[in-house]
């Protein structure tokens, strides 16, 4: 199978064990009337995914409390490798002028 398979509605119906044991493996694209319809893909692929979704929030737009629970959970997040190689840029030696 190629990186990603292509198939219609009928054959992935058709051959369901098939598409989805090939799903493990790479994501198929099920068509309906020769146009992208589904995207069938492992449920690890699918947790992969979602654990990378981020969410975009305007503060401006949030309540009061949704926002001091928005800054608290920030607060409470442990820095990332790339923020935490960046720490040295914080110390007072380096700050122009120091």
């Amino acid at each position: 199978m190629s990186a990603t398979t292509k198939i219609s509605a009928a054959e992935f119906q058709n051959n369901f064990g098939r598409y989805t044991d090939a799903a493990k493996q790479a994501p198929i694209v099920v068509t309906r009337y020769g146009r992208d319809e589904l995207v069938v893909l492992s449920a690890a692929e699918y947790q992969r995914m979602r654990a990378s979704f981020r969410r975009v929030v305007v503060i401006n737009e949030t309540t009061p409390d949704e926002a001091a629970e928005l800054f608290q959970a920030l607060a409470n997040a442990p820095p990332s490798p790339e923020a935490q190689a960046l720490d040295h840029l914080m110390d007072d030696d380096a700050r122009p002028g120091s």
